[in-house]
């Protein structure tokens, strides 16, 4: 994905008495790291010359404004390095999409050899500045383009910059909803109805095509380009299946590619069976999880929330993410055991790796990818549509955990074990998790990313005005 436009202006009354301009330099300091290590781009206009753009009145707000209106920015962070009045702040509201709202304590405004910021004249009242613009920033008067955030710390303190970060990889998942364009070849699996939702929300949208065009595409495809891609592919997995059926996978990875980039879509959403394995050949596993590998989610079964929840949760996570099934409970080890036939990212293997061989299910046809997910901390997450049965208009599931060591029962294909559980921010027990998704009457798919991704949706969820559901109100399953 292309990286984030962010920008950074701070407001300087000059009646405080403390060094706002410093606080400015500073807070745009911290900002630059975080953009960095968040692989964002930071535009910071600085046409006066203070080492950050500093508005200290109307006239320069609503020039400065109107600049940052012509940089294309996706997030603008915008700094009461001192208190304001609304007429400074409302053209900086509405200078980009999303906007972000900054307040530090009044120490970080001391100055060097004067006030010490804790007696004498307040130095920046900056948190009451905070307070005020939010209580307007989205009304008619303030004239935000959506919902504003905010955070409040020094720039140096470190959950500060960790808050930072967070709500850079939130605004990641945002953008990538608003600009997700999900194929969908052919519909759902039959008689997957849990699948069958209304249209996407954010900006998302569906671009329908028949499986005709997916058997045609594969057709097409030079059987020498099928055959080299093949052996590239051999070079980077191990095959313990036919030659032939490697060969069949590739033409179908390279057909759901160019068919993407045909539509201009980032992401796919495959009736991967019945009919295709029968007119092609092969499975379409293994060649989803490549393209997953090539940061292309692709959802099997004609999934269509699950490729735009795939695609979120890729971009917060930074990271290609997988779809899976729930399939089994461990009470003993309270564990979790994710599984799907074969179409995982190989970013997210357990050593030695990942093998290619046929089917679980479908004798003498694959290839699918054979691999366990690699230990460590994992997040779930699942967007859910409008829908008056749940409740909120968007809703999301957020599960945190651990990938577990290999042990007890390992089915072939994608598969691991998930435990220490934490529903949004509360710990659960894998029965009380399996609880929540079937009272939840979630889809049978769970998008499935490495790390701990749940501060940064959760601060999505907010960002888009989504309810994250609730753990339920059971023990277990009891």
């Amino acid at each position: 994905m292309t990286p984030l436009r962010i920008g950074f202006v701070a407001v300087v009354r000059p009646a405080f008495k403390g060094d706002g301009a410093a606080v400015a330099r500073r807070s745009l300091s911290a900002l630059a790291t975080v953009a960095g290590e968040q692989r964002a781009d930071l535009h910071a206009d600085d046409a006066a010359g203070h080492g950050a753009a500093i508005v200290r009145d109307a006239v320069e707000a609503a020039a400065i404004g109107r600049r940052l209106e012509t940089e294309g920015l996706d997030l603008l962070f915008v700094l009461h390095a001192t208190f304001a009045t609304g007429d400074l702040l409302a053209p900086l509201l509405a200078a980009a999409p999303r906007v972000v709202v900054w307040a530090v304590p009044e120490a970080a405004g001391a100055r060097v050899g004067g006030p010490d910021g804790v007696r004498g004249p307040l130095p920046l009242n900056s948190l009451c500045g905070l307070n005020m613009t939010l209580s307007f920033a989205e009304g008619p008067r303030g004239g935000a383009r959506g919902r504003v955030g905010w955070c409040y710390g020094d720039p140096d303190d470190p959950a500060l910059r960790s808050r930072l970060r967070t709500l850079i990889a939130a605004e990641r998942g945002a953008r990538a909803l608003a600009t997700t364009r999900v194929l969908a070849i052919g519909g759902t699996a039959p008689g997957f109805y849990g699948l069958e939702l209304p249209g996407l929300p954010g900006g998302a949208t569906v671009i329908e095509r028949p499986l005709a065009d997916l058997f045609a595409r594969v057709e097409a495809v030079d059987e020498e380009a099928a055959v080299a891609h093949a052996e590239a592919w051999r070079a980077e997995e191990p095959l313990d299946a036919p030659w032939a059926h490697l060969v069949r996978a590739a033409r179908i990875e390279l057909a759901l590619v160019a068919l993407a980039r045909d539509a201009d879509a980032n992401a796919l959403a495959v009736r991967c069976w019945p009919e295709l394995p029968d007119a092609c050949g092969a499975m379409a596993c293994a060649a989803m999880g490549r393209a997953a590998d090539r940061w292309l989610p692709a959802a099997c079964e004609g999934d269509v929330w699950g490729a735009t929840s795939m695609r979120v949760l890729q971009a917060v996570a930074a990271t290609p993410a997988a779809l899976l099934d729930l399939s089994d409970l461990d009470r003993g080890r309270d564990a979790l055991l994710l599984w799907h036939c074969g179409n995982a990212p190989r970013t997210m293997a357990a050593a030695p790796g990942t093998r290619l061989t046929t089917h679980f299910n479908r004798d003498g046809l694959g290839v699918v990818r054979d691999q366990t997910l690699a230990p460590g901390p994992a997040t779930a997450f699942r967007l859910l549509p409008a829908d008056p049965a749940r409740g909120p208009a968007l809703g999301a599931v957020v599960i945190g955990g651990r990938v577990l060591e290999a042990e007890g029962p390992s089915f072939d294909g994608v598969r691991g074990w998930w435990g220490e559980l934490t529903w949004s921010r509360e710990p659960v027990s894998a029965e009380r998790a399996v609880a929540g998704i079937l009272d939840h009457r979630l889809p049978h798919h769970l998008a499935l990313a490495p790390g701990d991704a749940r501060t940064a949706l959760l601060e999505l969820c907010e960002r888009l005005g989504a309810t994250p559901l609730p753990p339920s109100p059971r023990g277990g399953l009891g």
